[in-house]
């Protein structure tokens, strides 16, 4: 694991219009530019097991594959990102340093609301007995 994971400078938290808290950038962000690291928990679960644990902040690790290690809290800003259809940005699992890396699909201006998407139908299916995808 990496020994030195620094603040994120370009973004900060306050509430969204569009559901609870959501992460924003305070500067323009370059398309292609890493803006935050975030360490992961892992948590008591097994593959397959349905459980409330942390459901709405909860992520597969590895990312991007459907036979996931564990389930994984991010660190940081990376739990509290909002969904989207067509995000501004995307995570990826860093194996060798066991963290998220946040990225922007696009520029992102400052101000802006910073979007990622949560995965399709298999992300949803998840013990939950209702989502509500905005």
């Amino acid at each position: 694991m990496t020994s030195h994971i620094y603040p994120p400078q370009k973004i900060y938290v306050k509430n969204s219009p569009v559901h609870g808290l959501g992460v924003f950038a305070s500067e323009k962000i370059n398309k292609d530019e890493i803006f935050e690291v975030c360490p992961i928990l892992s948590l008591p679960m097994k593959f397959g097991e349905v459980s409330p644990l942390f459901i709405d902040y909860r992520f597969n690790w590895p990312s991007g594959t459907s036979d996931w290690k564990e389930q994984v809290i991010s660190l940081g800003f990376g739990s509290l990102y909002n969904h989207s259809e067509s995000p501004n940005a995307y995570w990826f699992s860093d194996n060798e340093t066991r963290t998220f890396k946040f990225v922007a699909h696009r520029d992102i201006e400052p101000e802006e609301e910073i979007f990622v998407w949560y995965g399709d139908v298999n992300y949803w299916n998840d013990g939950r007995t209702s989502i509500d995808v905005i």
